[in-house]
């Protein structure tokens, strides 16, 4: 849950208890004060903070500009990702918007668990619980077995997955990402509308499903 401060002239404050960061936008003027030293702000543009607490135990602060290109240091993230997971793996998302391509991490822990993070334009990460390939009610397992037989793009989940996981596309691309890592399917080096990657399934054996979470019933 992430608490959300505007601070244009006139807009309504929205807040809620703060989980895993605070914003403050639409600001373009500033005076920090860190341990007694101040620096006040050297432009007159549209301005972002990012408040985060990481596990361990140090705050985060990231004050960038609006909309500009979010800069390659994924200490943010890197600190809410729970122990036990490493980097698995960083791919870049399709579509450029506002010049920027935004970024997919990913993460594994030792039990074969994935998390994804979806970093846009803004420098704002959506996290993804992708599950484990083993797992037969998890997000990543639900894409697998899905997969068709011909080539297909995302799109093609839309109408097959319940909306709790195509949502909007990115955790289907997140667990099309994973499974290209583990060998399961492979782009076919064509592109749908020129933008979205044509796909299609290997044969290399499904992992066998050993448990039922039940997480997207």
């Amino acid at each position: 849950m992430t608490l959300s401060i505007d601070a244009r002239k006139g807009s309504t404050m929205a807040m809620a208890m703060p989980k895993d960061d605070i914003e403050i936008s639409n600001f373009r003027n500033y005076v920090l004060k860190i341990e007694g030293e101040e620096r006040v702000s050297n432009n007159s543009q549209d301005k972002k903070l990012l408040v985060k607490m990481g596990r361990d135990g140090v705050l985060y602060l990231d004050l960038v500009s609006s909309g500009t290109k979010p800069t390659e240091d994924f200490s943010l993230i890197d600190a809410t990702v729970p122990p036990g997971y490493g980097l698995y793996h960083q791919t870049s998302a399709a579509k450029t918007i506002r010049g920027v391509k935004g970024k997919y991490r990913y993460y594994k822990n030792d039990n074969g668990d994935f998390l994804a993070f979806a970093i846009g334009p803004s420098g704002k990460p959506y996290r993804i619980n992708l599950g484990n390939l083993s797992d037969g009610d998890s997000k990543i397992r639900k894409v697998l077995d899905a997969l068709p037989n011909e080539p297909f793009h995302k799109a093609y989940f839309n109408t097959k997955l319940p909306s709790v996981i195509v949502e909007n596309r990115q955790p289907i691309k997140a667990a099309l990402d994973v499974l290209e890592k583990e060998g399961l399917v492979k782009k076919t080096g064509n592109k749908m509308f020129g933008v979205s990657d044509i796909y299609k399934k290997t044969e290399k054996k499904k992992p066998s499903i050993r448990y039922h979470s039940g997480e997207n019933n």
